[in-house]
Parts: C-alpha cells; structure tokens; sequence
C-alpha cells in the first residue's frame, strides 16, 4: 500500500466517523467536541437543538464528500495515474471545506453562545 493510498483510507475513514458522530447527535441530542470549538460548552448553549437541527445536513454532505473525495483521489490518481487531476480533487475539497467551516464558525456563534 503506497502513502496515497493510505492517505485515501484514512480520508475516506474521516469521513465515516463525519457520518457516524452526525448521526449520533441527531439521535442522541449531544454535540461531538470534534464539531464544536473550545470557547463554546454545550452544556451552556443558548440553543443547542437549533444547532443540531442547523448544522445536521451540512454535517452530512461533507461526511459524505469526505468519503467521495478520497474515494475519487484513489481512483483518479492511483488506478488512473492522473496525479494532477487528483491534486485538483483536493483543492476543490479544501475549498468547500472552508466554507463549511465558516458556515460552522456561524451556526457556533448563533446558537451555542451562552445567553
């Protein structure tokens, strides 16, 4: 297995866990720490159902994005061998990436600030 590919595995991994901790906080009504910065306690928040119910689909398309992208890198650049179009993949990523976390940053700020 060649550091791509292990890399590819461990994104795709991420993006799993992405989806799984979404869902456990849809199901359970408790926030991961992985989603959350260190200045907000959930146990404070002003609106933490508001949160979950803002931030569940975002959550969820990039957990599966995540998956689709290290999937679609393995593809593209090790089976296919175009190196550069996977490098394209990954800066596609890094931009949506972004704007979900200042998407993030908001939601946080919304609904997680103690009244």
């Amino acid at each position: 297995m060649t550091t791509m590919n292990l890399a590819d595995t461990i994104i795709m991994f991420v993006g799993f866990y992405f989806l799984v901790s979404t869902a456990m906080m849809k199901v359970h009504g408790r926030v991961n720490r992985m989603l959350i910065s260190k200045k907000y306690d959930p146990q404070k928040a002003r609106d933490l159902p508001g949160f979950i119910s803002c931030m569940y689909l975002p959550n969820l398309v990039i957990g599966f994005v995540t998956m689709a992208v290290g999937a679609a890198h393995f593809v593209v650049a090790d089976i296919l061998g175009k190196e550069d179009i996977g490098i394209y993949i990954y800066m596609a990523y890094v931009i949506l990436f972004v704007i979900y976390a200042f998407g993030l940053a908001r939601a946080q700020k919304k609904y997680l600030s103690p009244s």
